[in-house]
């Protein structure tokens, strides 16, 4: 028997000049998640000085959130999407992929959706 647990984590590294942020979402995460994340995504982005960063955003084993955590990510890509030169996105569900579409057009990055893990880093480090 297996424990499935929801939430969202972070991994963040450096290649070169390049910061990338790695953003894995996973069940139902909370708005408490996404609170519990912010900080530690603003350290990363802040204390880790790089001209270029880019995210990679897994939502594969996203199920879906409330809508105060849908708000809260929502108001956390607003204030810190600007700071991201390129985001990729990859999932497996077609209507992730069209509300992330849709949540692209308040975000000034270059955004893109993929289906598979491989092809999302490569674009994303890529430039």
């Amino acid at each position: 028997m297996s424990v499935y647990e929801s939430g969202v984590s972070l991994n963040a590294k450096r290649y070169n000049d390049k910061l990338l942020l790695n953003i894995k979402t996973s069940g139902h995460p909370s708005d408490m998640d996404f609170e519990n994340i912010t900080p530690k995504l603003e350290a990363a982005l802040y204390s880790i000085h790089s001209p270029y960063a880019v995210l990679l955003v897994d939502i594969s084993e996203f199920e879906g959130w409330s809508m105060k955590s849908a708000w809260s990510e929502f108001l956390l890509s607003q204030r810190l999407a600007g700071e991201f030169n390129r985001i990729a996105i990859y999932g497996k569900n077609r209507w992730q992929n069209r509300l992330i579409r849709m949540i692209s057009w308040f975000i000034s990055a270059d955004i893109k959706v993929f289906k598979r893990k491989k092809e999302a880093t490569d674009w994303v480090m890529s430039s």
